[in-house]
C-alpha cells in the first residue's frame, strides 16, 4: 500500500508568502489616509470660504440699491489679526460693476449691479493660494 505524503497545513515559505501580500495590502491602505485627510481639508477650507462670500453678498443684499457704490468696495484683506480666529487665514476682496441685460461691464447706469466677492485662502498643506468667487445681480426696484 502507498501512503500519501499531502500533509495539512502551511510550510514557512507559504506562511511568509502570506504574511508579504498582506503587508503590501496594508501598506498600500495606509498610503491613501493622507491623501483622504488632505482632500478632506481643502473641501472643508472652500466651504468656509464661500460661506464667508455668502456672508458678504447678504449684507449688500440687504441695501438699498442707491447705497451700494460701484468699484471696489472691499480691497483684498484679512479677514481677521487674531491667529485664533478661524477667519485668520482667510482675505476677502468685493466689487460692485454695472452690468448691462447681455451681463456686460458697463461704464453708465444701467439699474443692473454685478457684486462679486472673492475670498482666498493659502492652502498650508498644498503651498499655494486657493480663491473661491462668488456674484450676485442685483436690480434697481
Amino acid at each position: 500500500m502507498l501512503k500519501s505524503n499531502n500533509q495539512q497545513g502551511l510550510t514557512m515559505l507559504e506562511a511568509a508568502i502570506t504574511i508579504a501580500v498582506l503587508l503590501i495590502g496594508i501598506l498600500t491602505i495606509v498610503q491613501v489616509f493622507p491623501l483622504s485627510f488632505k482632500l478632506g481639508k481643502t473641501a472643508e477650507q472652500s466651504t468656509v470660504a464661500i460661506n464667508l462670500a455668502q456672508a458678504k453678498i447678504e449684507e449688500l443684499f440687504y441695501l438699498d440699491y442707491d447705497n451700494i457704490g460701484v468699484g471696489t468696495i472691499e480691497t483684498k484683506h484679512q479677514l481677521s489679526d487674531n491667529p485664533d480666529n478661524p477667519f485668520h487665514y482667510y482675505q476677502r476682496q468685493t466689487t460692485v460693476e454695472y452690468v448691462d441685460q447681455n451681463l456686460s461691464y458697463s461704464a453708465s447706469e444701467t439699474e443692473l449691479k454685478k457684486i462679486t466677492v472673492m475670498v482666498y485662502w493659502y492652502h498650508p498643506i498644498l503651498k499655494y493660494e486657493n480663491s473661491q468667487e462668488a456674484i450676485i445681480l442685483i436690480s434697481k426696484k
